[in-house]
């Protein structure tokens, strides 16, 4: 009895630990008025799927959307972040840039790359571990975003090293899930149109391949 009652208070405790993130909804552009905690930022842009096949999961894909408003909650919050990949994660999501060198001066970016593309972090897990990268050139996962009827593939799909670090920042990563930052462009290269826009259409991710299909969406909000 003792030892049931163990293995209970073990799964109650579990459960309780576990983040519930919704599969779709609205997520808010804008910076608010007055500061949000990144736990909360986190929460609301982050999307969930774990597609089943009969009983058994064949994928848990867990993907935030680097909105504004969460660069500035991270901004808010830098100080309570340590290590290498916070460093990184600065100057991705919140960094200046570099100052304009004047008349004639090699020309380089006055601003991240990130701002003129739209990020997503992802971590996921695969059940089939031969097929699981979504980073190879061989893989066998088709990653998209689509707003409408405009649909682009990810300029690159860089491997994030997981660390301490990068857990205190994204707390939902597990030690059996691959970490991705994924770069979409900004703008549909065929129509000139932009899929980064407040708007009732959802900015779906798609990640498929023939076992499993994870998707999550987004509708942008302005404030």
């Amino acid at each position: 009895m003792k030892h049931r009652f163990s293995c209970l208070l073990m799964v109650l405790g579990l459960a309780a630990c576990a983040t519930a993130f919704p599969q779709t909804g609205g997520v808010t552009l804008a910076p608010p008025a007055s500061p949000s905690t990144w736990q909360e930022e986190l929460l609301a842009a982050t999307r969930r799927v774990e597609p089943y096949k009969w009983a058994m999961r064949e994928a848990d894909l867990r993907a935030t959307l680097i909105t504004p408003r969460l660069r500035k909650a991270f901004l808010d919050e830098r100080d309570h972040f340590h290590g290498r990949f916070a460093d990184e994660t600065q100057r991705e999501l919140v960094g200046l840039g570099t100052a304009d060198e004047g008349v004639g001066a090699k020309k380089t970016l006055s601003h991240p790359e990130g701002e003129e593309q739209v990020l997503v972090f992802v971590a996921m897990y695969a059940a089939d571990q031969k097929n699981r990268d979504l980073s190879a050139s061989y893989s066998i996962w088709d990653t998209v975003l689509v707003r409408g009827d405009k649909k682009v593939k990810p300029l690159s799909v860089e491997n994030v090293r997981p660390s301490p670090a990068v857990k205190e920042v994204f707390p939902f990563i597990d030690r059996f899930d691959d970490l991705y930052l994924f770069r979409f462009p900004l703008v549909d290269a065929a129509s000139g149109t932009a899929v980064w826009a407040p708007g009732p259409e959802e900015l779906r991710l798609e990640v498929k391949s023939a076992l499993a299909e994870c998707v999550v969406s987004w509708t942008l909000l302005g404030t």
